[in-house]
Parts: C-alpha cells; structure tokens; sequence
C-alpha cells in the first residue's frame, strides 16, 4: 500500500503528534471530557504505529 519511505515518513509525523498531545495532555483536567478523548486518540495513534512497525519488519 505505502511505501517504506512513504511510511517512515508517515510514523515520524505521527510520532510528533503523539509527542505534542501528551504535552497537551498535561495542561488539560484528567476528569474533562477532553483529556478522555485527546487520550484515546493518542491511544489510536500508538495502534497505528504498531501497525507500520509491524508492516516494516
């Protein structure tokens, strides 16, 4: 589907991502229901990650 550098590229982005929204994370209330869903999709993020780590081996 992606190439290998297609999909370097792709989990270097999403590694960024996945770094800003943990620092968002940070400032937000664990209770709100905007930590629960910046926290799940970090959570998808991390899958889709796996997912290229797995294709790339």
């Amino acid at each position: 589907m992606f190439s290998n550098v297609e999909l370097r590229h792709i989990r270097l982005c999403l590694v960024r991502q996945i770094a800003a929204g943990r620092a968002e994370l940070l400032k937000l209330d664990e209770d709100s229901d905007e930590y629960m869903e910046k926290a799940n999709d970090l959570m998808v993020l991390d899958s889709i990650i796996a997912k290229i780590d797995r294709e790339q081996s």
